[in-house]
């Protein structure tokens, strides 16, 4: 997919950029102190992982990168 980055404006995007660079500082913040935390960071390497295989061209489940890192496959 192409973008039409020399149409878009740079007033139009800095409020939805600053508005989510600050919901994600504060959601960084409240994941440091959860009792969650690691379990969340280790999903969000899984789901890294499979996009970084998706982007080149392997199509592969997140449970499928979670079995293999099981050595149950």
């Amino acid at each position: 997919m192409a973008y039409a980055l020399d149409k878009l404006r740079l007033e139009t995007l800095i409020g939805p950029v600053a508005r989510a660079t600050e919901v994600l500082v504060r959601l960084d913040e409240r994941i440091a102190r959860s009792p969650i935390r690691d379990g969340l960071v280790e999903r969000q390497h899984f789901a890294d992982a499979a996009s970084a295989l998706w982007l080149e061209g392997e199509l592969v489940h997140l449970e499928d990168l979670v079995l293999h890192d099981a050595h149950m496959d």
